[in-house]
């Protein structure tokens, strides 16, 4: 087994039901005549020795027969239930975290959040905007960033056991607690992530127009 696989748990999150897209549940969407999901595992035994998936009730056991060897569950309302339903049954000391609607990250990013994780306890990936950016209200501007200072949210993610642990115990003891993204629980919860440089074909798939974007993306799959 590789170093970089080793005490891995890849968490694969695909309970949304894709109501943006329109299209139902985005890791069954099929490109180059495979799902996704299909994609998506090949990589995540790349880089993980044990592959979890979180998608809708009613896709439980038509996924488990897609992904074989995978261990599938019905996931939660939200991104974070889900996580919470999955960290509990991952067998990882340290658990990757990536969107089924992400499915062109490339291997060698992968192994670079792993790497930076391993060496400082928690990476994600964050994408730079390139061009600096403002922080708004009430339709003005308050302050302004440069492009080397902030970065864009992606997956992967990738958190210690005990890390994750301590989010969890947040998320669950703040009455109304909600993110967008897991870095912002890790955030609440006084950890401190270490950013990796992402990719800018590394899309999650929302829109119609990233669906159509997706199709030229392909050899990105494998």
């Amino acid at each position: 087994m590789s170093e970089a696989r080793a005490g891995m748990s890849f968490l694969m999150l695909a309970a949304g039901a894709g109501e943006r897209l329109g299209l139902g549940p985005k890791g069954f969407l099929g490109l180059a005549g495979r799902p996704l999901l299909c994609w998506l595992a090949d990589k995540a035994w790349q880089v993980a020795d044990e592959v979890l998936v979180a998608v809708p009730e009613d896709c439980v056991e038509a996924t488990a027969a897609l992904l074989p060897g995978c261990r599938v569950i019905a996931g939660g309302a939200t991104r974070q239930d889900s996580i919470a339903l999955l960290a509990p049954q991952a067998r990882g000391d340290w658990l990757l975290v990536h969107e089924a609607a992400r499915p062109f990250a490339s291997i060698a990013l992968f192994e670079q959040v792993i790497a930076t994780a391993r060496q400082h306890g928690c990476a994600g990936a964050f994408l730079s905007p390139v061009v600096p950016v403002a922080r708004l209200r009430d339709g003005c501007v308050v302050e302004a960033y440069a492009a080397s200072e902030v970065g864009i949210f992606q997956t992967p993610q990738v958190y210690a056991r005990a890390d994750m642990a301590r989010m969890l115990l947040h998320q669950a003891t703040v009455p109304g607690w909600f993110a967008h993204s897991p870095v912002q629980l890790a955030l609440a919860a006084g950890i401190r992530m270490h950013a990796v440089p992402g990719e800018a074909d590394n899309i999650k798939i929302t829109s119609a127009a990233d669906w159509q974007l997706a199709h030229h993306l392909v050899h990105l799959l494998a």
